[in-house]
């Protein structure tokens, strides 16, 4: 008796989970290429756009193994989209914004309070 095995897949974006089943008695080792495949070809996600990873938060690869048991448990993995897009720089911004910023340092501590919850202003004032 043979059992086929299965991938439940966790899709983004509340979507409810697909249940997919992969024949036993298969010579070749199903990866996740083979996945991704499957995903496609219910979905019409294209495989490029796909990233996979495992319930621990493992990245996968497309040469990565997905039943190196004989358990009979379905293996889950977690499904998210690449998408476009990045910093595009505005790293950089931020940096050099930082390093200006930091340059200028104040002496002008009128408007921070003692440990008796005075203001220094009123503090000074009363002095002169």
């Amino acid at each position: 008796m043979h059992r086929d095995h299965q991938a439940i897949v966790n899709l983004f974006g509340g979507h409810a989970p697909l249940c997919l089943s992969f024949e036993s008695n298969s010579d070749d080792d199903y990866t996740v290429r083979h996945l991704k495949q499957r995903i496609n070809a219910l979905t019409n996600v294209d495989v490029a756009d796909q990233s996979f990873s495992t319930m621990g938060g493992r990245p996968l690869t497309d040469d990565h193994v997905m039943f190196e048991n004989d358990s009979s448990s379905p293996v889950i993995f977690n499904m998210s989209l690449r998408l476009l897009g990045g910093k595009g720089g505005f790293g950089s911004m931020l940096r050099a914004q930082g390093g200006r910023m930091n340059a200028q340092k104040t002496t002008n501590f009128e408007a921070c309070r003692d440990l008796q919850g005075r203001r220094i202003r009123t503090v000074n004032d009363s002095k002169k």
